[in-house]
């Protein structure tokens, strides 16, 4: 009789277990930096790092999280003075997104982790390998985020 883990795809394991493996390790540097932001938290800080001033609406579909969990995220995050949400200029039903500096460093303290985190995953691992894996991913997304 087959186990449960010989029905799902090798791929879909992997990429679960990747991913919970890296907010793990993410969490526990964060906690020795005596910060305490969760997975969503983080996802906001840096859509909003690379693009400011969104829609709320637009950061829940670019980070494919629902309305519910970015409300909850940003209620947080601008309590902590790390994000600022002001009524769109145009429409004032809508509401603009926006980092504060406080929250700009913040984010540049974590994204060290963040790449140290990703370079020990990488450890061992060719360069062209990387490549390719970097290369079938990034299709993989864009045929899920069409």
């Amino acid at each position: 009789m087959r186990n449960s883990t010989e029905l799902i795809d090798p791929l879909l394991l992997l990429t679960i277990r990747l991913g919970r493996i890296v907010m793990g390790r993410m969490y526990d540097k964060l906690n020795k930096e005596d910060q305490h932001l969760m997975g969503p938290h983080l996802g906001v800080l840096s859509d909003l790092y690379q693009k400011d001033g969104v829609r709320q609406q637009d950061l829940a579909i670019s980070s494919f999280k629902d309305k519910a969990t970015i409300t909850r995220s940003l209620k947080l995050l601008e309590r902590e003075e790390l994000v600022l949400r002001t009524a769109d200029p145009i429409d004032k039903r809508t509401k603009r997104i926006y980092i504060t500096p406080k929250g700009r460093k913040v984010y540049q303290a974590i994204l060290p982790l963040g790449q140290e985190t990703i370079a020990e995953a990488k450890a061992g691992i060719a360069e062209e390998e990387l490549k390719t894996c970097e290369s079938v991913l990034q299709k993989m997304y864009n045929n899920l985020s069409k």
